[in-house]
């Protein structure tokens, strides 16, 4: 896994043979932070700058769409 300067992680393989949409501690795995971060990103977005469409509701779950996880990821290196 590579950082950038920030600290954060930086890599394009972090997310190869990852499905289209993942749970947040799969996501908290891939990125080497807490559960609680996903969530707090989810509730506390606007404060954070994270996009509008990285999370998905379906049946009362939370997901992470991985392609726009992988784009904000790029974007911050």
């Amino acid at each position: 896994m590579a950082y950038n300067e920030k600290g954060g992680v930086c890599s394009s393989k972090l997310f190869e043979n990852v499905p289209e949409i993942i749970r947040p501690p799969k996501a908290a795995e891939l990125l080497g932070i807490s559960v609680h971060t996903i969530y707090d990103w989810k509730y506390r977005g606007q404060m954070r700058n994270v996009p509008n469409d990285l999370f998905l509701k379906l049946n009362r779950s939370l997901y992470v769409k991985t392609e726009v996880l992988r784009r904000w990821v790029a974007s911050s290196c």
